[in-house]
């Protein structure tokens, strides 16, 4: 009987790809089935065993891509983080570019449109996130410092253009924080009734921008 002929470097290529994609499909359902979980149940009450079963996988699968499941949240979290900051653009003040305000309103579509796409991720990390261990509370802190940092640097840059008034940047970006952070508790976890991301983004701008008093008012001191 004759053999078959060695396969090629083609086909092997082929079943490489497959085993692969088959490995990122299988590490992706992990993590939706994990990033759902927590969001219904908290980090504390979702143990390794629920995300298996949710996952419709074999135990050794599980740690083939995870350690524990604080790894997943680690992932989950410096995913968010990596969107987040993929969405937000540069203010751009050269000839013709589109008014600042304008942009700045569509830096926060583009972020209210992630959050909005990420919901369990935004009630994982303002509902459930705090008190697990001092490690992964250190790890959360990190987190929100990348993002104030974020913030930060776009305040810098605003002063340089002339956008934004002289200021502890440092300081004002963890006010901005504090303040978006329960903003974004309302609407998005929340679910605050009739709140529309479109005139929530504009009175944030507007916040920052002028504060509460009207137009005209003295300036304290």
């Amino acid at each position: 009987m004759q053999k078959a002929p060695p396969a090629g470097p083609a086909v092997e290529d082929g079943r490489v790809s497959r085993a692969q994609r088959l490995r990122a499909e299988r590490r992706a359902q992990v993590l939706d089935a994990a990033r759902r979980l927590f969001a219904e149940r908290g980090y504390h009450a979702t143990s390794v065993n629920d995300i298996i079963v949710a996952a419709d996988i074999a135990r050794g699968t599980f740690y083939l891509y995870f350690e524990s499941k604080r790894a997943i949240f680690e992932e989950l979290l410096d995913e968010f983080f990596t969107t987040l900051a993929g969405t937000v653009r540069r203010i751009d003040v050269s000839p013709g570019a589109p008014p600042p305000l304008a942009q700045m309103l569509d830096n926060l579509r583009r972020i209210f449109a992630a959050l909005e796409a990420r919901r369990p991720v935004v009630r994982i990390l303002l509902r459930s996130a705090g008190g697990i261990d001092e490690e992964f509370d250190r790890k959360l802190a990190d987190f929100y410092g990348r993002v104030a940092e974020l913030i930060e640097r776009a305040l810098r840059t605003g002063m340089d253009m002339g956008l934004v008034r002289a200021c502890d940047p440092a300081l004002v970006a963890w006010c901005v924080l504090g303040g978006v952070k329960e903003v974004i508790d309302r609407v998005f976890v929340v679910g605050a009734p009739g709140a529309d991301p479109e005139a929530v983004g504009r009175e944030l701008v507007e916040f920052s921008l002028r504060g509460v008093f009207a137009s005209g008012a003295a300036k304290p001191g």
